[in-house]
Parts: C-alpha cells; structure tokens; sequence
C-alpha cells in the first residue's frame, strides 16, 4: 500500500498540489513497514522537496538528514538538504553537502550548478577591507524561492523543443544542464531579479551531447535530441501520463528492399524503375512537410499560452488532422478526428 500510495503522492506533485502531496507522502511513510530503508529514504527525500516548494526550510532539513542516515548513497536527499541550508543562509554548510554528494556521484549535474552557485556566493559575500578602514558587517538576506513560470513544448520524431516565457534575458545569463536522464535550467528573471530554476528527471532518455538552447527577446528555448523515436505524453518522468500508456512510435521502419511480386502481364515491368519514382515523391513530400512544420513552429514560437494550449490539444486529439488556434473552442471539449475527403483515419498500432 505504502508504493501506491507514494505513486499517488508522485502525481499530486507534478500537478503542483503541493500539499496534497505532502499529505500522500507523510501517509507513505506511516503505512511504510520500514523493511527497505532505500524506499524510506526516498520517500523521504520526496517529501523534502515537497516542503522546500512550500518553504519550509527546517522541515526540509530534518527530512533530508533523516533520508540520508537511512541510504547514504541517496543522492536527492544531499540535494534537498544542501538546497534547505542554502535558503537558511548556511552557505557553507550547503557547499558542504554538495561536495559530500558529488564524491558519491561525481557526475551529477544539479550537484555541480549548486557547489558553483555556493563558492560564488561566499566569494561575493567576503568583505573587501583596507588597511585604513575595518569592514562593517551586513546581514545577509534569505535569497526567495526560484520563481514559478509555466513551461511548454513540442516534438517531433527526433527533437524535443522546451519554451520558457521569460523576457529579457541574453544566452550568457542563463545556464542549461543536461544528461542523458535529467534537466536543469536556471537563471534570473531580469523584470524581479528572482532566482529561476527548473530540475527534474526526463520522462525518457536523450543524446545529452546534442543538447542546445538559445535565447530570444521572449523565450529560453531547449533542444532536446530523443534516443528512441517515441512520442513524449510529458517531459516529467513522474508524471502520470507516463504510465498510462506504452511508449507510441512516431515514425515506422523503412523497408531496405523492394519485394519482387509475380505478376501476369506479358510485358515485363520495371519495379527499379517504379521504387525510383516513389523515392522521389517521397522526398518532395518531404521538403513540403518541412515547409509545413517551419510555418507551425513559427505561428506555435509566436503565439501566447492560450493559443500554444489549443495547438497541442487539437493537433493530439485529433490526431494530426485538425488544427484549431481558438482554446474557447478547444478548450470545450475532444477534438474529433477529421481526415481528408477520400481517405479513413485508422489507429496505428504498434
């Protein structure tokens, strides 16, 4: 009961009903037979990031230490814990703990960003003295929580695109961490000056060494190069419409070679011929797709929440057939189906 449960719990979060999952999470815990400390402790970990979004900071805390005295190879609970004395003002301690985290797992990109974000706060924060004169302390104050700001995006076979609305920024501010299971953006937002950050693991794998990103008057914009050709119900490996549904192949294989079919004409046909044709119908098909998909991403880049929202529900539910820019239609209700006169739409199956 305690794993569907913490399932449960798992979902509440990604729909950002942070206190529903605290809850979820805390019965987790009291149903938990204590029999696997791992599970504890991630179930631990989980509940600390929960309080951290809620901003509680010691609580948090207490969670991370009691995660990691079960599993000291836990490395979201080192997370969790340096992240809560950070935004305790206990840099140095926070720093602590992600070195302590990066010896158990070196390569962890998220660990890295914080020791870097920590040593560049404590060198800020030195005072800069004179001989003359002794420096005046100042109290140092309680950085905010990372700002929340809706994401997006959209896919093709092979690429996976994230937009995050934030305006004026330059590519230089913002910094962008891959591997091949995990995502981390972060930067300031120059209209506040607040901390944003965005982390969580992928639903699926990537080529990390592909990863781009660029940066517009209006967007962060994150190219992601998928290892399989499956299509993305979420980019949130926690989320449920994950694990609804099998992975659905968004493109079919290529036969190699043209079978050879008898036939009972007295002249002979040239399939060599025929295959060259179609191959070249194929490839201005192609090219005018790529017309195709040019104009969508550009009327989609430009286009605000609500009109991106209805994009994405019509071309989906309708599967491929129909695309409506108004969310007051979309928004009502299923988009049906609607292929062109002449041809039957039919489920591919996989």
């Amino acid at each position: 009961m305690s794993k569907e449960v913490f399932e449960e719990a798992n979902e509440a979060f990604v729909d950002d009903r942070y206190d529903q999952a605290y809850e979820l999470y805390t019965k987790a815990l009291d149903s938990d037979d204590k029999t696997n400390n791992q599970f504890t402790s991630k179930v631990l970990a989980a509940r600390a990031q929960c309080l951290l979004k809620s901003k509680k900071y010691a609580d948090a805390l207490n969670d991370s230490n009691n995660a990691i005295q079960l599993d000291e190879t836990n490395i979201k609970a080192y997370l969790r814990k340096g992240t809560a004395l950070y935004n305790q003002d206990s840099k140095d301690e926070a720093l602590k703990t992600f070195i302590r985290g990066l010896e158990i797992d070196s390569a962890n990109d998220q660990l890295k960003v914080w020791k870097e974000k920590c040593e560049k706060d404590l060198e800020e924060k030195k005072p800069k003295t004179t001989t003359a004169e002794k420096p005046t302390p100042v109290a140092a104050a309680v950085p905010a929580p990372p700002a929340k700001i809706n994401h997006s995006f959209y896919q093709t076979d092979t690429v996976v695109t994230i937009q995050i609305p934030i305006k004026g920024l330059k590519k230089e501010q913002v910094q962008v961490q891959t591997t091949d299971k995990t995502l981390s953006v972060s930067t300031k937002i120059p209209a506040t000056g607040n901390d944003y950050s965005l982390e969580f693991d992928l639903a699926h794998p990537i080529d990390s060494s592909r990863t781009t990103f660029n940066v517009t008057g209006f967007n962060i914009e994150i190219k992601l190069y998928k290892q399989q050709a499956i299509q993305w119900s979420s980019l949130d490996a926690k989320s449920s419409a994950n694990k609804s549904q099998p992975p659905v192949p968004m493109s079919r294989p290529v036969t190699q070679k043209a079978p050879t079919y008898p036939s009972s004409s007295q002249r002979a046909k040239n399939w060599d011929k025929v295959e060259a044709e179609i191959k070249k119908d194929e490839k201005d098909n192609k090219e005018d797709m790529g017309d195709a998909n040019a104009i969508f991403q550009q009327l989609y880049r430009d286009s605000d929440e609500n009109t991106r929202r209805a994009m994405n529900k019509s071309m989906y539910e309708s599967g491929g057939t129909c695309l409506n820019m108004n969310w007051e239609e979309v928004g009502k209700g299923k988009v049906t189906c609607e292929p062109p006169d002449g041809m039957e739409y039919k489920k591919y199956d996989s």
